[in-house]
């Protein structure tokens, strides 16, 4: 009784030996190939995985001093650290006019002094815009510095 091959499936000719025996002219028994893939799919047999393009980590970029890492994160970083000098000046003010309200010993609330919190917002406006220029400053020398000519 033999079962017909599957279609798809090489036709190997059984010999009368026993079944362990190789078929002559092939040193081991067929091997099947368990996975059927695209051809040159990622992952397919035989195939190397494709690699990511080399440099273009952020850490990659942040430890190799050959590469222009500030004309790529620079605008990046600025942004963070523009919106990190903003919400600080915005907390002090607020900060500066929580801490000169009036205190009510007997519920234990403070008032919200709203002079000292625009007074505190105008005062250090100045301080905090210079500082977001300085920086803007500081990245626009480290990107003119790493142009090479």
């Amino acid at each position: 009784m033999t079962q017909p091959p599957n279609p798809g499936q090489p036709f190997y000719q059984q010999q009368p030996s026993a079944p362990s025996a190789p078929v002559p002219g092939q040193p081991y028994p067929p091997q099947q190939q368990q996975f059927q893939g695209a051809p040159g799919a990622p992952g397919a047999p035989g195939q190397p995985y494709p690699q990511a393009p080399a440099g273009d980590s952020f850490m990659g970029n942040l430890f190799d001093t050959a590469k222009p890492f500030a004309e790529k994160f620079g605008k990046v970083f600025f942004y963070i650290v523009a919106g990190g000098l903003i919400a600080l000046w915005l907390y002090n003010a607020y900060n500066a006019g929580s801490l000169a309200g009036d205190l009510d010993y007997e519920s234990g609330k403070r008032s919200f002094s709203f002079g000292t919190f625009v007074l505190d917002l105008v005062f250090n406006a100045l301080w905090t815009f210079a500082q977001i220029g300085l920086i803007r400053l500081f990245i626009e020398l480290v990107i003119n510095s790493g142009k090479k000519n």
